[in-house]
């Protein structure tokens, strides 16, 4: 999935052909199609997804968004062992249907969509659920009840006593972690409750939906700084950490961006209660009157749904000529490397050359021998940084990366611009200092460091 990320959009890996009928040439870049990792292709999902849920699944109802999230002390759990993930999602369904049975009716019934979502504003491990939920609960005749208020402490309450619970069976914890997160003044654990969307303001309840399957990556926070070998990822202040960004080298990024990829076959968002399949199932049986629907044929999704999702996403249709407006239509599917490269070295659009692997025993910012040997000529001082003798371990380890890193710097369209000056005393120590960057000063206040 990595790999195919890295060629996500590039054209030396294949295309597709439009023509139009002026004779207008277009080539359009195949995606990776990647799950829950690459941003521009999760985007189209998360679009077909929230129309389905909108258009088919949703009832004509008030819903609620509500994020539950878990203290640190049980992060790590749900990183060793994936599959306690869907224990937190069944925690959090049963916590906010009792909910319901309590405040509406005792046999009221809410209809629920669960979200795994896995990282933080930082891509750090944190493990939360974002759900959608019915503002109230369904009679056994059908009849909507309403929550006169959703009271977010009782919720907490119910989630905590679930999700505990399930990690006891599941023999993830002790007792002894669970009797210390009982007794502590501030649990670590939240329930924030929503405003609620009318049934009419079908675009505020699209977007939401299709915010509870987001892609953790934002293209817009990361810079790619290619002379410093560094990889910045800028959010909003984060107050354990004391700052609004992370540094880290582009391998360390790829395996922190590879920690939220789900395991095959694991589901991120779960459907409970009266939107659960089987009790669907169930009421087109009664509302049908007979005992077993015939199956229905499997339907397959149109092929150009992707220039629809696309024209949605970017506000231009990829399908209509930009200079004389009219359709137009897909001729060839380009996949083998001698036809690309024959095509893109005639049009010119050829990739750049990949930059060889720096030689060893050279620091990044240190100078060539001929400049040394020219200070020495004339006597002036010498630059700041000499060259080492030797091959080290670390100039060893550049060159191994220096593939993983040309991709990463060909991708122009990919990378937001980089930006100038950092502001944290701790990324500069950790991560860029030691290859030139400059050192951040701390913020006014306390000790945040901001971008």
């Amino acid at each position: 999935m990595l790999r195919r990320f890295l060629e996500c959009g590039l054209l030396e890996h294949g295309f597709a052909r439009l023509w139009s009928e002026r004779r207008r040439s277009v080539l359009v870049a195949f995606s990776c199609r990647g799950r829950s990792f690459c941003p521009s292709c999760e985007k189209k999902k998360q679009l077909l997804w929230a129309e389905w849920l909108r258009e088919q699944l949703l009832a004509p109802v008030p819903h609620r968004h509500i994020v539950l999230t878990i203290p640190r002390l049980l992060r790590p759990l749900f990183r060793r062992r994936r599959d306690l993930l869907t224990e937190l999602a069944r925690a959090g369904a049963e916590a906010t249907v009792e909910l319901v049975r309590r405040a509406a009716a005792p046999d009221a019934r809410a209809g629920l969509i669960v979200s795994v979502a896995t990282a933080g504003d930082l891509l750090q491990w944190h493990p939360h659920l974002h759900l959608l939920t019915t503002d109230g609960g369904f009679a056994p005749s059908g009849d909507f009840i309403p929550l006169p208020e959703w009271d977010a402490t009782l919720l907490m309450t119910l989630f905590r006593e679930r999700i505990l619970a399930r990690l006891l069976d599941r023999h993830a914890i002790s007792e002894e972690p669970v009797r210390k997160l009982l007794s502590w003044r501030h649990p670590g654990f939240s329930a924030h409750v929503g405003e609620a969307i009318a049934p009419q303001d079908k675009s505020r309840l699209e977007d939401t939906a299709a915010y509870l399957v987001r892609s953790p990556l934002s293209l817009k926070k990361l810079v790619y700084r290619d002379g410093q070998q560094a990889v910045l990822y800028r959010s909003r202040m984060n107050p354990s950490l004391g700052r609004n960004f992370e540094a880290l080298d582009p391998l360390e990024w790829l395996a922190r961006m590879a920690d939220h990829i789900p395991d095959p076959g694991q589901h991120r968002t779960l459907l409970y209660a009266r939107y659960a399949n089987r009790t669907r199932g169930v009421r087109r049986r009664c509302e049908s009157g007979v005992s077993e629907l015939p199956a229905e044929p499997p339907r397959r999704r149109c092929s150009p749904t992707w220039a629809r999702l696309i024209a949605k996403v970017y506000q231009v249709d990829p399908l209509v000529c930009s200079r004389c407006g009219e359709k137009m239509q897909m001729i060839a599917f380009l996949t083998d490397q001698l036809s690309i490269r024959r095509v893109l070295d005639h049009l010119g659009l050829s990739p750049s050359a990949r930059r060889s692997p720096r030689p060893p025993g050279r620091f990044s910012g240190s100078p060539s021998t001929a400049r040394v040997g020219a200070c020495r000529r004339t006597g002036s001082d010498a630059p700041r940084f000499a060259l080492r003798g030797e091959p080290s371990a670390r100039s060893a380890d550049a060159s191994a990366r220096a593939p993983v890193l040309s991709q990463l710097s060909d991708r122009p369209t990919r990378w937001a611009p980089a930006f100038e000056g950092l502001a944290s005393l701790e990324a500069a120590r950790v991560g860029l200092a030691r290859r030139g960057g400059p050192v951040p000063q701390p913020a006014a206040e306390g000790n945040a460091y901001e971008l």
